[in-house]
């Protein structure tokens, strides 16, 4: 009689440890849709193979450094550029040493002021497109990216 109640509790228990982690994985896909904000001039998915991943911003995770301010300093990094976009995300890299995730206002800008060159003789390869990321609790450019 003895084990059945041990193994009734036991049984009892790992339902509610089911039960709580599928109301917690609900309740965090409510408050955080996995969806992040887009950029018009990049895909997610061709960020996500850069290392890059955008989410909604957390609602407890608020700017300090407005949008405006974000793209003057944005436009500091790239002088004669003009804004395209910019959107407020939070901001995971597949780099480890990074801070995860990192609350940052995405700014687009002109990728034609971006182009690299390969070997002597070879054409210049143009970007598709330029975002520099400004964190938007301090004002400090984080990185920028380019890419086609």
């Amino acid at each position: 009689m003895r084990l059945k109640l041990v193994s009734r509790k036991r049984a009892g228990v790992a339902a509610g440890i089911a039960l709580a982690g599928i109301v917690l994985f609900a309740a965090t896909r409510l408050v955080h849709p996995a969806i992040g904000p887009s950029i018009a001039a990049v895909s997610a998915d061709r960020l996500a193979e850069s290392g890059t991943v955008l989410l909604n911003p957390f609602p407890w995770d608020r700017p300090e450094i407005t949008q405006p301010q974000a793209e003057r300093l944005a436009l500091q990094q790239t002088p004669g550029a003009t804004v395209l976009q910019s959107v407020l995300a939070e901001v995971v890299e597949t780099n480890a040493g990074a801070k995860q995730p990192r609350l940052c206002w995405v700014v687009s800008l002109p990728a034609s002021i971006v182009s690299s060159y390969g070997p002597p003789g070879s054409a210049p390869l143009r970007a598709t497109f330029n975002l520099v990321f400004i964190d938007a609790h301090s004002g400090d450019f984080v990185f920028g990216s380019a890419g086609s």
